[in-house]
């Protein structure tokens, strides 16, 4: 991710809501007011629909409700390390060591799959 410091930060306009439908490509949020976001914000590569109950970051950005992410927890989490999680229990945690957590077992650097 690259950072950008010379931009200036906006302050105002953002709300956290928690998503109180979803399914059928879109979700609805309940922040200060009822909203439907138009658009999402990830990483290259990762999309997502947030799951009901979900607390999401909402921005406008050029007239339209924007989620730029869902709350997430760092529990577990070295730094530099990430976690994809998705809302049904699966997981795979990219550990700062080389290896992958997958779902409970561990791939080591060199391809040796360890059950727990």
């Amino acid at each position: 991710m690259r950072i950008i410091y010379d931009r200036p930060t906006q302050h105002e306009g953002g709300t956290i809501g928690q998503v109180t439908h979803s399914g059928g490509g879109g979700f609805g949020v309940v922040g200060a007011s009822r909203i439907t976001p138009g658009l999402v914000f990830a990483p290259r590569g990762i999309s997502y629909l947030p799951a009901v109950g979900d607390s999401v970051l909402l921005m406008p950005v050029e007239g339209n409700d924007t989620c730029l992410g869902v709350l997430s927890t760092t529990a577990g989490l070295a730094p530099g390390e990430l976690r994809l999680t998705s809302s049904g229990g699966a997981s795979i945690t990219l550990r700062s060591n080389g290896e992958i957590d997958l779902n409970g077992a561990t791939i080591t650097r060199d391809g040796r799959v360890i059950s727990r």
